[in-house]
C-alpha cells in the first residue's frame, strides 16, 4: 500500500527582518504562500496539507487555500516555529510520513518534492540541503578564529525536512531550543540524511531575496 505524506507549511512568523508579513507579499500577482502551495499541490507524493498560522491571518489562509485541494486544515500556530509545526503535526491526522517546509521557501518544485520524498521511504528522515562553497571559521566569543572546519563535511539546511511520522512522534516529546525538526530528531536518536536540492530553493528572508524569487519565476515563465 502507498504511503502517505502529510505536509505541514508554517506560516506563523512575524517577518521582522522583511518589514511586513512575507508569505503575502506579492510575487507576479499571487501572495508568496500561494506559490509554495502550489508545488505541494501538484506534488503526487503529498496527501495532506496543514498551515500553522497567526490568529490575524487565519481568515486570509483559508480563503487562500480554498483553490487548494489537498489542504485540510489551517491552525492557529504557537508562539514558536516549533511550536507551530507540533499543533500542525496533531492537525494532519494519521499519516506515514510528515514533511516540513518553510512556506517562505516558494521555488521549490514538485518533482523535487517527490524524490525527497522517495528518499524518506529509504532513508526514514531526511533533510533537504545545500552544499558549503564558502570557507567557514568558527569563532570565539571575541570574534577571534578558533577553527575552520572542513567544508566538505558541512552543508546547510534547508527544507523540505521529513521523517517517518512514528520518528517524529517520539522526537515532540524532547525539549529544547531545536533551530529546526531535523536536528531535533537528530537528538532524539534519529539518522538524518541530507538531500542535496537545487539552488533556487531559498528561503525568503528580505525584500532582496523576494526580487531575486520574482526573476526566477520570470525566468521559469519564459519571460
Amino acid at each position: 500500500m502507498a504511503k502517505t505524506f502529510g505536509v505541514i507549511l508554517p506560516a506563523a512568523g512575524s517577518g521582522v527582518r522583511f518589514g511586513e508579513d512575507k508569505l503575502m507579499f506579492d510575487l507576479l500577482g499571487k501572495p508568496v504562500l500561494w506559490h509554495t502551495l502550489w508545488a505541494f499541490q501538484r506534488a503526487s507524493t503529498v496527501s495532506r496539507i496543514v498551515i500553522p498560522t497567526r490568529r490575524e491571518s487565519l481568515c486570509f489562509v483559508r480563503e487562500l487555500t480554498e483553490e487548494f485541494s489537498k489542504v485540510t486544515a489551517v491552525v492557529e500556530g504557537g508562539k514558536t516555529r516549533g511550536e507551530s509545526v507540533k499543533k500542525g503535526f496533531v492537525a494532519l491526522g494519521d499519516v506515514d510520513y510528515v514533511s516540513i517546509h518553510d512556506g517562505a521557501r516558494p521555488l521549490i518544485l514538485p518533482e523535487e518534492i517527490d524524490r525527497i520524498h522517495r528518499n524518506a521511504l529509504k532513508y526514514g528522515a531526511v533533510c533537504a540541503a545545500f552544499p558549503v562553497h564558502d570557507t567557514i571559521q568558527q569563532v570565539d566569543s571575541d570574534g577571534f578564529v578558533v577553527a575552520t572546519p572542513d567544508r566538505s563535511a558541512l552543508m546547510a539546511a534547508a527544507t523540505p525536512q521529513v521523517f517517518s511520522a512514528d520518528l517524529y512522534r517520539r522526537a515532540c516529546v524532547l525539549t529544547g531550543d531545536y533551530t529546526d525538526d531535523a536536528g531535533m530528531v537528530a537528538a532524539a536518536g534519529g539518522r538524518v540524511k541530507m538531500i542535496p536540492c537545487q539552488c533556487e530553493n531559498f528561503k525568503i528572508t528580505t525584500k532582496e531575496d523576494a526580487l531575486r524569487a520574482q526573476q526566477v519565476l520570470l525566468r521559469r515563465q519564459g519571460n
